[in-house]
């Protein structure tokens, strides 16, 4: 009887592993005073799952933080899957911009393809920008439309 009951107790492999990280997709202000700024991440693993957390002010936990889960469709799995293996940014990255950013929001991600992390920086050389776009615009399709309001000011 007890080692039934150790048995009941022990987690199971397939509960104890969480899918990987397939996606990420984050967005902020830019440097604001505390009561303008806000960032806000978006997590999407290869199971669907999505998390997005948005924090104000410079708070990264508690009651300046929301966080709200979704679903991503298979398909809005594979279109970022695709426009990622398209851009070819993971054989060669994307050069940083020859005049970087100064101030302003920022938008930046992240695909991972078969272990390799794919990164889609917010300030890009010309000549590599619509690569970037292209699969940065995939990942941001992936995104609840309900959650609209948690990627902008």
């Amino acid at each position: 009887m007890l080692r039934v009951l150790v048995l009941c107790l022990m987690p199971l492999p397939a509960l104890a592993q969480e899918a990987p990280v397939f996606a990420t997709y984050s967005a902020n202000s830019g440097s604001l005073p505390p009561e303008n700024a806000w960032e806000t991440t978006v997590t999407l693993y290869a199971d669907g799952r999505l998390t997005l957390r948005r924090c104000t002010g410079y708070e990264t936990e508690g009651p300046a933080c929301k966080d709200r889960k979704a679903k991503v469709t298979p398909e809005a799995l594979e279109a970022i899957r695709a426009a990622a293996m398209a851009s070819e940014l993971a054989e060669t990255p994307a050069k940083p911009s020859d005049y970087p950013m100064v101030g302003g929001s920022v938008i930046f991600a992240t695909v991972t393809l078969d272990g390799v992390t794919v990164t889609l920086p917010s300030d890009v050389a010309e000549s590599d920008a619509a690569r970037v776009a292209n699969v940065l615009r995939a990942v941001r399709a992936a995104i609840p439309a309900r959650l609209d309001r948690f990627l902008t000011d």
